[in-house]
Order: C-alpha cells, then structure tokens, then sequence
C-alpha cells in the first residue's frame, strides 16, 4: 500500500519493525502540520508500510492460531493483534487516493480486527452490525422511534464515559511501560485496557465509515446526474496512484478461499505465496542463499566442531581395534557384559512395584 515501503533486512526481528512504527504513529498523533502537506504524508506511508511487514511477518510465524482465547496468548503478542486497527487509522489519513477507496480499505481493516478479537474472546458480535439490524423496526411509530433514539442516546453517553475512564487508565499504564523493567502483570493490563480501547473505537468508525459511504454514494449519484463541468471530475495531475489493498495474509490456499468471501474486491495471499513474491523482490534469501546463511551461523559452527571431535575419536577407536589394544578391547567387553546382565532402564524403580 505504502509507495514509499523499504525493504526488510533478513535479520531483523518483528518487535523492532513494529516498535518503530508504533513510535512513529506517536509522532504522528503530536505534529501539528497539515496532513495533507507532503511531509506528514510521507510519515503516514511510511508508517504503514512498516505496520503491513509486521503484518506479514506475524502471518508467517504463525503467532496466532483459532484455536486459543487471548488467556493463551503470550503477553508481548497481544500488541500483534492491534496492527489492524492502526493499519485503519492510517489509511483515513491518506490523501493520495479516492476517498471512497481508502473508507472502503479501512473498513476491511476494521472488521478483520474486531473478526479476530471476537475469535478470541476479546468482544462479542460488532455492535454496529447489530444497530443496523434494530433500525427501522419500529419507523412508523414514532413515539417508539423516539424511545429507541433516547435508548441509543445514552448507550452512547454510557460508552463515551466508558472509554474515557478506559483512556485515563491507559495514559497512567503507559507511564509504567516506560520504565526500563516492566512487571509481566502491568505489561499484559496495559495490552488488554488498549484493546478494549480500540474494540470500542473500531465500533463507532465502522458506523462512522457507513455514513460517510452513503455521503460519498450520494456525491457520486449527484455528479452524475448532473450536466455540464461542474458535475465532472476533473482527472488529477501526473501518474494516477496505485489501488490501495488491505494486507490479510492467511497460512494456507483452503483458508484463502473461505477467508476472502469476506471481501472478495480484496484479494489475500497465502504464506508461500507472500514469501515467493518477497524472494523475488529480492526481500527473504532464497534457499541457496539460507544455506550460506546457515553454514556461517554459530550453531552450525558447533554442530560441524562436535561432528570433527566425534570423526576424530572414531578413527581413533578404529585404530586401537587394528592394534588390538588391550586395554581398549577389555573396555569394550565389560561394556557388552553390563548390557547382558543389565537391562535398558535397570535401577530406575523408584516409585514402583
């Protein structure tokens, strides 16, 4: 999505890539130029760029599974789960695109978010879906119409005073989190309270991000409809940007096909498709260039060490053998009458009959 994404260098870990993202998201937050200007753009592309690697990076280790709740996931992955939310948060601050295009790539992100909060425990069904459902059910009444709207009213005050308590909480956790030691318990609340934070704002972007789709559909009718240059669209300057396409990587062809009914306009990878596309990128080593990589590792240098020792007293055994060295061969005898008269796991009885 990002145009002005770098490249992963091979030995550098999840953690940081999204460390610096996040830091940079937090720059973002206090600047105060337009962001429109070209600098702040820059950032903004920059930052998700960076996000969309961790993204990546996460599908490939397989961090996350269906199978668990967030009680099994470990305390320094929650974080992982929020990259599509400031994934979101991002894309409505483009303005390279078409506004309907980015609300639409925002919404994807959104959803996948609050998709996988609810698939492991974090939030129940989104509620936005649910308020879709209930209105219009009693339109023709209109004293009904507005209980309903009154009920809505302070449902809405009741979460507002919810997430700015949630926030004050946040902001004092956050100081904490600062600290060079952080408490496992601090560090695994502070996850937890910022992803309740942003279940409750996915929620009311996504019926934000509907409202603005009607706005924009009605723009667009009106143009057409409309005679004249007024009612057309000027084309902009210079080479028309590329599509925006939200980064949902999924481990395996079968889930690809049930994964992108979704959002079938936003086509998914799987992992060995992402890792081919980035070996051709010449991003990830290929298998030739990992065998170098490995053989000048540490590991290897002490598997190669311990396989040069053991050639060594091979052949030296086999020397003795040659020589028919007393001492050696006697050695090698009372090893064999022990494991005659000494079965596999003789003397290991405790604690039984």
């Amino acid at each position: 999505m990002a145009e002005t994404h770098q490249e992963i260098p091979i030995d550098r870990k999840l953690s940081e890539i999204f460390q610096e993202a996040y830091d940079l998201m937090g720059t973002l937050d206090t600047c105060y130029d337009p962001t429109n200007s070209p600098e702040v753009q820059a950032k903004i592309k920059k930052c998700i760029g960076l996000f969309e690697d961790s993204t990546r990076l996460v599908s490939l280790c397989g961090l996350f599974s269906k199978n668990e709740t967030h009680d099994e996931v470990a305390t320094d992955n929650l974080r992982y789960f929020l990259l599509p939310f400031f994934l979101a948060q991002l894309t409505l601050k483009l303005c390279n695109a078409e506004r309907k295009e980015i609300v639409e790539v925002a919404e994807v992100y959104y959803n996948d978010f609050l998709r996988r909060c609810e698939d492991y425990k974090l939030c129940d069904k989104p509620e936005a879906v649910l308020v879709e459902e209930h209105h219009g059910a009693h339109e023709g009444d209109k004293f009904q119409e507005l209980t309903r709207m009154a009920q809505e009213r302070n449902a809405k005050l009741k979460k507002y005073q919810e997430k700015k308590e949630l926030d004050e909480q946040i902001k004092k956790l956050k100081i904490a989190m600062e600290k060079e030691h952080v408490d496992e318990e601090v560090k695994r609340e502070f996850y937890m309270k910022l992803l309740n934070s942003c279940i409750m704002e996915a929620h009311e972007e996504l019926v934000s991000i509907s409202q603005e789709k009607q706005i924009l559909e009605h723009i667009a009718v009106m143009r057409r409809n409309s005679g004249g240059e007024e009612g057309k669209m000027h084309p902009p300057k210079g080479p028309a940007p590329r599509p925006l396409k939200p980064i949902i990587i999924t481990k395996d062809a079968v889930q690809k096909a049930v994964f992108g009914l979704g959002y079938p306009s936003f086509p998914t990878m799987t992992v060995a498709e992402f890792y081919e596309q980035r070996v051709a990128e010449g991003i990830f080593p290929d298998a030739e260039r990992m065998k170098e990589i490995n053989k000048n590792s540490l590991m290897n240098r002490v598997y190669q060490d311990n396989e040069a020792e053991q050639d060594k007293e091979d052949e030296k055994n086999e020397m003795l053998v040659e020589q028919d060295d007393e001492e050696y061969l006697a050695r090698q005898r009372a090893k064999d009458e022990f494991k005659d008269d000494h079965r596999r796991g003789y003397g290991n009885r405790y604690n039984r009959s």
